[in-house]
C-alpha cells in the first residue's frame, strides 16, 4: 500500500506527445490528461504598479495628442 502511494506521487512517464497516423496534430496535445491538473500549477504573476502608471501616461498622451491634432 505505501509502494502505491509513492507511484501516486510520481509523474508517469509517458513517452512523448504524437499524434495518431492521419490525425490531427491538436490531438497531441491531449488537453483531459490526469496530469494536467496534478502536476501544472499556475501563480499569479502581476505586473508592478509602474506598468500601469506607464500605460496610463501613454493613453493620456495619445488623447491629448488626438485632441490637438483634430482641434488645430
Amino acid at each position: 500500500m505505501a509502494e502505491d502511494a509513492r507511484d501516486e506521487s510520481r509523474p508517469r512517464l509517458m513517452g512523448p506527445l504524437v499524434a495518431p497516423p492521419g490525425a490531427s496534430p491538436a490531438e497531441a496535445n491531449r488537453p483531459d490528461s490526469p496530469l494536467d491538473a496534478r502536476w501544472n500549477s499556475y501563480e499569479a504573476n502581476p505586473a508592478p504598479w509602474w506598468i500601469g502608471v506607464l500605460w496610463a501616461s501613454f493613453s493620456l498622451f495619445g488623447l491629448i495628442y488626438l485632441l490637438r491634432s483634430m482641434l488645430s
